[in-house]
């Protein structure tokens, strides 16, 4: 039983008006937080002009405060005083334990006052302010285009700074929110807590009869029914699934789209849908009413999300998947975070026209092919739904964090990790790479994540995530002919023989060392890589580097290419391989140099948010553990090997740049240039100074007599 908790909820919208995701999240955490005995107060905006009463709604009590609508700046400055003054005579009447914030304009009001300036908060953040004003340019009459509209979204970008920044924590509905925070605003993960969103499990739910739920809203019993339920705004992409349908209608000439909700392009929206024919196949419901949602959700054979930009979340995704329908999406925002795990084919491979079409048609053609398969992903969605995104589950996760803030347990310990090189432990606050705090050992300079990840997120990451970023199928010519330079250095030690390459994605390595002679045998996390390596001619067997399916002495070389600094014990990882390694068998490894991307993270970093939107950030490379050459030594050492050499590997990747910025053409003689300057120090230094972005390390197992000689 955890105490009772006074919470002061403080948001730019009322729940008095649900119009959208901000006002749903809002109520359904306020009311369900009475519901497990706390009290909660909401101060938010007026919906209308008057309204600035105190209603009391389910147990909890919501404040209003007014604001001054005649023009942007005077609707900025209002709504900042009047919540500085409404939170000011609010705490004065009762205090409170934490502030929860929704939004920026009443948060920076909210922590400006005396008595709220001491109290931990919790800022939601479920959509960037500066992002949202400029899609809704035109909408209303404060969102401006022009100079005026650019002002004001500067000016919200600085306000909600600034509330994040004095926040003690931040909640998101999704990674894809954590990185829009980092990318925008600088904030690392470590402030950073991770609550999805949810549905009402018991609202949202399948229908026992369909075809009779269908009947009720009058929709036709056989044809297929694709719904969506969006604001007719631009950013929404509801042109694009129009004229998706008019594509998909060639080969599903029955096919229903009803399109609910209200919006200024409801009038260009019809007359599209009028221009390529399809009056009879689009039906616009207008604003569906909350109660019958449900109905709608339940009556269709797909929900369709067809977003163009800024879907943080995506409530209306869990509750379609609560009812028991599939949703196709676009692959933006969190969308994927939501579909990819339940079925990689619900999300398009593109937010175009030609790929929603195609995508829709191979969902209705399986759907037409195995009807009982259909029922299977309907209760899929269900169940999806059920472990993941109840409001219940999210609520619980809600009211932990709000009770460690209020018990001041946010700061309490200093980070540490664990230094596998050298076996100190690494404390040292280093650099933020890609929102990820890392810490660095002060004895031998490795760096960590300040935060290890799960065995059980690593493995799903490398299982699904990472072959769909970096499919095993494919290999890059710079990385075959990285590959031939290290099949060329090891043959210098040890001549073609047994090679075990761990990590051997998609086994193009692998495939190499057969051609030259070697027995070749990988090992990777991912399934996919392992049936790529068989297509390639190269065993592979799905398998972790720490626990390794072979016999001690199998092998006379190990290979570990850009893999070491991924995975969660690289001690163990080395023991591995050097238990599976004969007497006098070599070891190859390659990974980022740390020497080299340090500098440039913290350079890149510094030059504000434009370059993190644009990925500029993420040209350097740490992964779990950031290692220099000598770290690198020390951990192989440790792990039994004597170390060869080290030196300056060649580039593996291509240097390309995001063509909005029109720098590829720049970039493209970077490589030589910083190759040629990494080797001039390596050869000046006679291998000391090692600062090219990658280094290689060939190591040598002992005898039994010299392992003893050691001991």
């Amino acid at each position: 039983m955890t105490d009772s908790l006074r919470v002061l909820m403080i948001s730019d919208v009322s729940p008095l008006a649900i119009e959208g995701g901000g006002e749903r999240v809002l109520w359904e955490q306020a009311s369900r937080l009475v519901k497990l005995g706390h009290r909660v107060r909401i101060l938010s905006r007026s919906p209308r002009d008057g309204l600035t009463d105190t209603v009391e709604r389910q147990g909890v009590s919501i404040h209003h405060f007014p604001v001054d609508r005649r023009s942007l700046m005077r609707f900025f400055v209002s709504s900042i005083r009047e919540t500085r003054q409404a939170v000011a005579r609010i705490l004065a009447e009762e205090d409170c334990d934490v502030l929860h914030l929704q939004q920026p304009l009443s948060g920076y009001g909210a922590l400006d006052p005396d008595r709220a300036r001491d109290l931990p908060s919790l800022y939601t953040f479920l959509s960037p302010a500066p992002l949202e004003y400029i899609s809704r340019r035109r909408m209303t009459g404060l969102h401006r285009p022009g100079l005026i509209g650019r002002a004001g979204q500067v000016t919200l970008w600085a306000i909600e700074r600034a509330c994040l920044r004095r926040a003690t924590r931040i909640h998101v509905l999704s990674d894809f929110s954590a990185g829009q925070l980092w990318k925008l605003y600088g904030i690392p993960s470590d402030r950073i807590v991770k609550i999805p969103g949810g549905a009402d499990l018991e609202r949202f739910r399948p229908a026992p009869d369909r075809r009779a739920v269908r009947a009720s809203l009058g929709l036709p019993h056989r044809s297929p029914v694709l719904l969506t339920v969006r604001n007719l705004e631009a950013r929404m992409g509801l042109d694009s699934l129009i004229r998706a349908l008019a594509i998909l209608r060639r080969h599903v000439a029955d096919v229903l789209l009803l399109i609910g909700g209200a919006g200024t392009l409801r009038g260009p929206l019809e007359s599209l849908a009028a221009s390529l024919g399809l009056q009879e196949h689009v039906r616009f419901l207008g604003y569906v009413p909350e109660q019958d949602l449900p109905r709608y959700y339940q009556a269709a054979d797909a929900f369709v999300l067809p977003t163009r930009e800024l879907e943080g979340f995506g409530l209306i995704t869990v509750e379609a998947l609560a009812a028991g329908t599939p949703v196709l999406g676009t692959p933006v925002g969190a969308t994927p975070e939501i579909l990819l795990p339940l079925k990689p084919s619900l999300v398009f491979r593109e937010a175009t026209a030609e790929a929603m079409a195609e995508g829709l048609r191979g969902f209705l053609d399986a759907t037409g092919r195995d009807p009982e398969a259909s029922v299977r992903l309907r209760q899929a969605c269900r169940r999806h739904a059920e472990m993941h995104y109840g409001w219940d589950q999210s609520v619980a996760e809600l009211e932990d964090t709000l009770q460690r803030l209020a018990q001041r347990q946010a700061n309490v310990q200093e980070p540490s990790a664990p230094c596998p090189a050298c076996g100190g432990l690494a404390r040292q606050p280093d650099l933020a790479y890609l929102g990820t705090r890392y810490l660095r050992c002060p004895e031998c300079h490795t760096g960590v994540v300040a935060t290890l990840p799960s065995a059980d997120s690593l493995r799903d990451h490398y299982e699904c995530d990472y072959p769909r970023r970096f499919p095993p199928d494919r290999v890059a010519d710079p990385r075959t002919e990285l590959f031939s330079s290290i099949l060329d250095r090891l043959q210098r030690f040890q001549p073609p023989a047994r090679l075990l390459d761990l990590g051997c994605g998609g086994g193009h390595l692998l495939a190499a060392a057969r051609q030259r002679g070697w027995r070749s045998l990988g090992t990777d996390l991912s399934h996919q890589a392992c049936v790529n390596a068989h297509q390639a001619g190269a065993p592979a067997v799905q398998a972790e580097t720490a626990a390794l399916p072979f016999r001690d002495g199998s092998v006379e070389a190990v290979l570990l290419i850009n893999v070491l600094d991924h995975v969660l014990d690289p001690l163990e990882t080395l023991r591995e391989a050097l238990r599976v390694l004969i007497p006098g068998g070599y070891l190859a490894i390659r990974i980022p140099n740390a020497a080299f991307h340090r500098p440039w993270i913290r350079f890149l970093t510094s030059l504000g948010p434009a370059l993190r939107w644009y990925g500029w950030d993420g040209y350097p490379i740490l992964h779990v553990f950031a290692f220099t050459g000598s770290g690198l030594t020390r951990l192989v050492q440790r792990a039994g090997f004597h170390v060869l050499e080290v030196r300056n590997s060649s580039f593996a990747t291509e240097v390309t740049g995001p063509p909005q910025l029109g720098l590829r053409a720049v970039l493209r003689w970077l490589p030589g240039l910083i190759g040629a300057g990494a080797a001039s120090l390596e050869i000046l230094s006679r291998g000391c100074l090692l600062v090219g972005p990658s280094i290689e390390l060939y190591a040598r197992k002992g005898s039994v007599a010299e392992r003893e000689v050691a001991l």
